[in-house]
This record gives structure tokens, sequence and C-alpha cells, in this order.
């Protein structure tokens, strides 16, 4: 009897062991599959960032250097497949807002398929594809620096010309007039704040988009902390940008004397008056009666620092402005800038940092 219970307790402890031993293979499977087949999608997750990476770079640098969409895109291929043999995904490389704009941005997946040795023996498949992104910028001096959301209109109500002359010496003082009243005898178009300012938040729109033409609270973070998105320009095709509201009065003054006191170097979005439009996309340039600008047309960037600002029916403004720029009323509404000029570029601005006055940048952003 004895004998028989010790064969019966025997037979259930080799079932036991039987249990245990089966849990345990799924354990070292387990760890199998996170040691050797995790291990080695960590180590292609590597390549893989590698390669969209140089992927994305090589793009944007064929962009920078206008060699176009197609030759961008060879590029990209090239060098994901020379780095880990990655493919690049359908869809992809994206351009944006094209690799013929003189600024912008490339977004660049790759991936690769990978064989996995002990997933199977857990149902987990023998295969498994490993994915990177990367997206890289091309052109533009870099900002994250001062910006003024404020256009200045090339050759007019200033007496400095911007584009500028190449002989002229650098650096020179330039002055600028602006008018926000409602009327002007001599240039209608002046009631519409030549010295505008601008919603960067609504940059490189349709003619025909609408405006709120109010001007947004971030103004002063832009001019003191920096503007840290792209703000690319389509020369020599047309940048629309939405106007703001003007002259806010005292609380501006407060800023463009605190940017003095600062002696901020600024960035000035300029102008082309003959390419303005109104609401509807119509031309509106300097001079048309009833025509009120709603998009201004920015070519590019003067870089300038503040040195005086005054009201226009000050005597300071008279001699300043008045006296030295045709149109120039004097008018309380009005306001009379002496700047410092330091550089003009037709680029846009590209967020991240950096500065490009004739130096294509290429850099990545994630």
């Amino acid at each position: 009897m004895r004998a028989e219970q010790v064969r019966r307790t025997a037979e259930r402890e080799d079932g036991a062991v039987l249990v245990i031993v089966a849990a345990m293979l799924v354990v070292l499977f387990g760890i199998l599959v996170l040691t050797i087949d995790l291990g080695r999608m960590v180590a292609e997750r590597r390549v893989m960032v590698t390669a969209a990476d140089s992927s994305a770079l090589a793009a944007a640098l064929s962009c920078a250097r206008k060699e176009g969409q197609l030759a961008a895109t060879g590029q990209a291929i090239s060098y994901a497949t020379a780095n880990g043999g990655a493919e690049i995904l359908p869809g992809f490389p994206v351009f944006s807002p094209s690799c013929d704009a003189p600024a912008g941005t490339v977004e660049v997946e790759v991936r690769t398929r990978l064989d996995l040795f002990f997933a199977p023996a857990l149902g987990l498949g023998d295969e498994a594809t490993v994915v990177a992104q990367a997206t890289a910028s091309w052109g533009g001096a870099g900002i994250g620096e001062h910006l003024a959301p404020m256009m200045v209109n090339a050759n007019r109500l200033g007496d400095c010309e911007i584009p500028p002359p190449a002989d002229r010496p650098d650096p020179v003082e330039c002055t600028f007039w602006w008018d926000n009243s409602p009327t002007s005898a001599s240039d209608p178009a002046l009631a519409n704040a030549e010295w505008g300012t601008l919603d960067l938040t609504r940059w490189d729109v349709q003619p025909t988009d609408q405006c709120s033409n109010s001007t947004p609270p971030e103004f002063e973070e832009w001019m003191f902390e920096g503007f840290f998105d792209p703000l690319p320009i389509n020369w020599p095709s047309a940048t629309y940008v939405c106007r703001g509201q003007g002259n806010f009065g005292a609380s501006l003054d407060k800023l463009l004397r605190d940017a003095i006191a600062a002696e901020l170097l600024l960035y000035f979005p300029v102008n082309r008056p003959e390419g303005q439009v109104d609401k509807d996309g119509n031309p509106c340039p300097p001079g048309y009666v009833g025509c009120s600008p709603d998009k201004y047309d920015i070519i590019g960037f003067a870089k300038m620092t503040i040195l005086e600002l005054w009201k226009g029916n000050t005597e300071e403004a008279f001699d300043l402005c008045v006296s030295r720029i045709p149109g120039a009323q004097p008018d309380a509404n009005a306001r009379c800038m002496v700047t410092r000029w330091d550089s003009f570029t037709h680029e846009g601005l590209e967020g991240g940092g950096g500065e490009n006055f004739g130096i294509v940048p290429v850099q990545l952003i994630e």
C-alpha cells in the first residue's frame, strides 16, 4: 500500500516538474526574444535613425542648391540606401512648401525589415519593420532672434533705398515715416499705416484669404524673445502677409522705446508696395483712392536697430522726416523713426537659430 502511494506521489511530482519546465521554457524564450530579437531591433533602429537623418539632410542640401525636387528625391533615396539599405516609405520625401522655395523643410520616413529568430516560437511573427523619421530645413536667416512685426516699404516713405545699392557703405542711418492718419491730402494710401504692423501668424497666405487685420498679443514676445517659426520668402514671387491694426497707441510707442533702450538688432519685413492687395486680392498700390491694403507683399528682411522715435507733430520729426521724405505730413498720429542699417536679404527666416546673409544653411529639425 505504501509503495503504491509513493508511486502516485512521484507521478504527481513528475507532472508538476513538466509544468515548471514548460513555464521556464516560455520565460527563457521570452528572455531570448528580449535579448536577441529586441536587441537587434534596437540596434537596427539606430541605423534607421542615421539613415533618415542623412537622407533628409541630403534632400535639403539639394533643394538649397536649387537642383529641383527630382534630384532632391534621388539624393534622399541614395543616402537612405547607403545607410543600412533603408527604404524610403511611399509618399516621402515631403517638401514644404516646395523644393524650389528659397526656404523650406523636407520630411523623410525610412524603414527596413528584420528577420526574427526566437519571436516566432512565441507566436509573435517572424519579421519586424523598423521605421525612423527625420525632418531637415534649408534656407533663410535663422531667427529665434528679434523680429519687429512691422513692415517697411521698399523705396518709399524712407530716405534709404531698400534693397540698398551694392556700393552703399554700412552701417548707415535710415529715416522712416509712419503715417496712421485717417486721411492724407498728399497720398490716400498713407491712411493705412504705411509703417504698419503685421500678423505673423498669417504669413504666406493666398491673396484672397480673409484677414482679421488685428495685431496678435505676441507682438512684444516676438520682438524681445524671438519668433521661432519659419517665415519663408517666395522672392521674386509674392509672399502675402496679413496686415495688423497699424498703430495701437502708447503701448506700441513704449515697446519701440524699450527696444531702443535695449539696442535690439531687429529683423523688419520689407513690403513691395506695388504688390500689396486688398481683401479680395485686387492690386492696391499706393495712390489708389478708396483702396485699403489688406495684405502686404513681403520681399525680404531688413536688419536694423531703432535709434530714435518721434511723434509726427514734433520739431524732431519735422527735421528728420517731414523735410526729407516725400509725402510725410506733420501729424500727431504719425511717427518718425531713425534706424541704424545693418543688412538686407531676400531669404526667409528659418526657426532654430543661426544666421545667413549669402550662405544657405541646412539643418536637422527633428
